[in-house]
């Protein structure tokens, strides 16, 4: 019997196998040395998303967080009604409409990191790309001044870091998230003082009518949380969902000469990339009462994680699920969640990921990828890479 160890070095190389195993052979996992269960399929992720009664996120959605206590204030570590409340105040200052305006800057930000590169032989598209742009774009929209990116970036990705054989934050981690809570808070005392057209202005203001007792406003902790998570979670998703495209490209060289001629696919490339190889691959919950599911008793207390990253590759949903094609038609994928706790940033994303694939694919139309250029991420949840060089 195989083994799903979300912690594994070797499993971040290629997870997929294993998934498709757990699909057939096993659609209600149980992993007995690290006591959780695990959901693969494509309509029981689904299911279970739109069901945050049952399945909740409020102990931690992070396997070697829930349970601990440590989840903190984070909004995807909430149920409704204090997650809708939340939900609804960050919405204020995270609309379509700000996004849209930044599109001229994203592709500003974009074309001076790629206009660097021409004419060299080789680089890593991470280390001098994906991992800085998506970084600056964050930091244009909240405020963050252009002085202090390197060492908010350098923060956000000592944070996600695990060691070997250890699931717990290390101690370079936890550091991180004492200097990253300091700057914040410093940032906002400054708004208060000036506030400016970012979002960090409009959080320290945004009030709603309170609900079921809880106040309208967010409190400075809360409203740290929120860009701590944005800095970590959204910084990375994009960083790893390019890797992921440029890797995947190059392993279909006729998909990337598609969108090299055809650019018009590229928005359906990034929904294919999300859904082939995502870089979120699972979402933990913990059940608030009894489930039987595929034969199997799951208890109440029980910690689930229900992986969308085995999800976009059932053949139950997905016809030829292993093969990437940029043209796929897809009515829906779990790459950004669903339900209650589907990605807020998933529009700023999804744009991102749209401009920096046009930039990248008008200056770079053919490249390699050698093995001994390819380093990878290590994080229970978040996979993808931490090094890709291409050579030209």
């Amino acid at each position: 019997m195989l083994e799903y160890d979300p912690y594994s070095y070797e499993l971040d190389v290629d997870p997929y196998p294993v998934y498709h195993w757990m699909q057939e052979e096993a659609p209600a996992y149980y992993n007995e040395r690290l006591d959780f269960w695990a959901l693969t399929r494509f309509q029981d992720c689904l299911d279970a998303f739109m069901d945050w009664e049952t399945w909740s996120s409020a102990d931690g959605t992070v396997l070697e967080l829930m349970g601990t206590g440590l989840a903190g204030t984070l909004m995807i570590f909430m149920d409704p009604p204090r997650q809708t409340r939340y939900r609804n105040l960050v919405n204020r200052g995270f609309t379509l409409r700000r996004i849209g305006a930044l599109e001229p800057e994203i592709r500003r930000i974009a074309a001076s990191y790629l206009d660097r590169l021409e004419g060299r032989e080789a680089f890593d598209v991470v280390k001098e790309f994906t991992a800085r742009f998506p970084m600056d774009v964050i930091s244009a929209l909240l405020g963050i001044p252009e002085a202090d990116r390197d060492a908010v970036r350098g923060w956000s990705n000592a944070l996600l870091h695990r060691e070997p054989g250890n699931p717990m934050p290390p101690k370079q981690a936890l550091d991180a998230q004492v200097e990253l809570m300091r700057f914040f808070s410093g940032e906002l005392e400054d708004r208060r003082r000036r506030p400016r057209d970012d979002l960090m202005s409009e959080l320290a203001e945004a009030e709603i009518d309170g609900e079921e007792g809880l106040p309208g406003r967010l409190s400075d902790t809360e409203i740290r949380a929120f860009f701590n998570l944005l800095v970590t979670a959204g910084n990375e998703t994009v960083t790893k969902l390019l890797g992921a495209a440029f890797y995947w490209l190059h392993q279909n060289p006729d998909q990337r000469q598609l969108l090299v001629s055809e650019p018009r696919w590229i928005p359906n490339a990034v929904e294919e990339t999300l859904r082939y190889d995502p870089p979120s691959q699972y979402q933990g919950r913990t059940l608030t009462r009894d489930v039987s599911l595929h034969g199997c008793n799951l208890p109440k207390g029980a910690r689930v994680l229900l992986i969308n990253g085995a999800s976009g590759r059932d053949r139950r949903k997905f016809p030829d699920p292993d093969r990437y094609d940029v043209r796929r038609s897809i009515d829906l994928h779990l790459g950004f969640g669903y339900g209650r706790h589907f990605c807020l940033g998933a529009s700023l994303a999804r744009l991102e990921s749209k401009i920096a694939l046009e930039e990248f694919l008008s200056r770079f139309p053919e490249y390699g990828i050698s093995e001994d250029g390819i380093e990878w991420m290590h994080s229970s949840n978040v996979r993808g890479f931490s090094g890709l060089v291409l050579e030209l």
